[in-house]
């Protein structure tokens, strides 16, 4: 069965098969997971490229198993290797229920959210200041719907929820990485089935959604940290992940995560102490990415956002707008 063999081969354990899944992106492939529980589980489902469809159908027949054996699916967020091949597993398998976060199908389908998102981008973008054109630019990108079909959300779940069909799994809603992103939890054989929650080795990455109508925007590192806070107290020998090695060390894999984003935050303090203590979001993206953020500034924004939310909420910053543009200014420079 090459890389499709059971993950932890332990007697009297939930059984659990890993899909390994190309994706197009630098953090590299997306596992979705097959859970034998009193139903047949796949937990995400990959990007919507021909070759992850290739690889899917692959791994589920080396398994001797059919796509339409699957009998249900639990979404961890809706982000778009983790929900993209959907549409193609509706169209074999439309009966198959779906299950996922109260706010998924909003994020994935709703157009007047979808439009709203641009809107709230150009704002969010032009306060952080960049220049009219730019802040368009990457604020109505290629926004769209993630899904052509219908999608019906069977179940919702949430913060203490039992999974249906797998009784021994329960929900922990994990809100960092994505506003609707939820870990499984199986107390009963200590394993965590994460996400994007946790990357042993890599940057996570700490994504903004716009807030659900008229709802304040979330602050995303703060919310990480208090979810990645949540994890480390529950017992677990193994750890699942959506992207890298599985995990058999929560805690330090944890605690490097925490110094991880330390570092960033004291990255972001430094730019500042050069800029006379004070600096506009986009004077800091500059100066802490230099020659890379023109390529990717969305992403540099939203992580840079996340870091000055922190600050600010550890009273290291303070955030203050002139002409529609806020400059964030060291307490005690």
């Amino acid at each position: 069965m090459g890389k499709y063999t059971i993950t932890k081969d332990l007697r009297d354990v939930q059984r659990i098969e890993k899909l390994v899944l190309p994706t197009n992106f630098p953090i590299g492939p997306i596992h979705a997971y097959l859970v034998f529980g009193e139903k047949l589980t796949l937990i995400d489902t990959g990007l919507k490229t021909d070759q992850a469809w290739k690889e899917l159908n692959i791994g589920l027949e080396r398994l001797g198993l059919k796509l339409t054996e699957i009998e249900q699916i639990v979404l961890t967020h809706h982000h778009n290797d983790h929900v993209g091949l959907l549409d193609w597993i509706l169209e074999k398998h439309p009966t198959v229920p779906v299950f996922a976060h109260r706010d998924t199908l909003t994020f994935l389908q709703d157009e007047d959210y979808l439009d709203w998102t641009g809107e709230f981008f150009k704002t969010l973008l032009q306060e952080f200041g960049l220049p009219k054109e730019m802040a368009y630019k990457w604020a109505f990108r290629k926004r769209g719907r993630t899904l052509s079909n219908n999608l019906e959300i069977e179940t919702v779940l949430q913060e203490g929820d039992k999974v249906p069909g797998l009784s021994d799994w329960q929900v922990i809603e994990t809100l960092g990485h994505s506003q609707d992103h939820l870990s499984l939890y199986n107390a009963k054989d200590q394993m965590l089935i994460c996400g994007d929650h946790i990357i042993k080795g890599m940057h996570s990455g700490i994504f903004l959604d716009a807030p659900l109508y008229g709802k304040p925007r979330a602050r995303p590192l703060i919310q990480y940290f208090q979810n990645l806070e949540k994890c480390k107290n529950l017992p677990i020998k193994l750890t699942y992940s959506g992207h890298g090695p599985d995990i058999d060390h929560l805690a330090e894999v944890i605690k490097a995560t925490e110094e991880n984003i330390e570092n960033r935050l004291q990255r972001v303090i430094n730019a500042l102490k050069k800029a006379n203590g004070s600096a506009t979001g986009f004077e800091i993206i500059q100066d802490v990415y230099r020659r890379r953020y023109e390529k990717a500034v969305i992403t540099f924004v939203f992580e840079i956002v996340a870091v000055l939310d922190l600050l600010e909420e550890r009273n290291i910053i303070i955030a203050e707008k002139t002409n529609g543009v806020y400059h964030y200014r060291l307490v005690d420079y």
